[in-house]
C-alpha cells in the first residue's frame, strides 16, 4: 500500500476525523512502520497534496479537509 492509502485507511478507521498524533498512531499499526520525523512529514504533505484548503494541493483528487480543530 502506499502512505496515502494507509492515511485513507486510519483516517477511516478512525472516523474520518482525527489529530496529527491520533493519525500517526493508527498509521503506525496499519503501515507496520516505525514513523520517523521523515515520515510523519511525508504523511502531512499527502494530505495537503489531496486538500483543497491547502496551499500544497496538487488539483487532482481532493480528499481531506481542514477543520479548524485539524492540528
Amino acid at each position: 500500500m502506499t502512505n496515502l492509502e494507509y492515511v485513507i485507511k486510519a483516517l477511516e478507521n478512525l472516523g474520518g476525523k482525527a489529530n496529527y498524533k491520533e493519525l500517526y498512531n493508527e498509521f503506525e499499526i496499519f503501515s507496520r512502520k516505525e514513523l520517523t520525523v521523515n515520515t510523519k512529514a511525508g504523511i502531512r504533505a499527502e494530505i495537503q497534496r489531496h486538500s483543497s484548503d491547502s496551499q500544497a494541493f496538487e488539483g487532482k483528487k481532493d480528499l481531506f479537509f481542514f477543520s479548524r480543530w485539524f492540528r
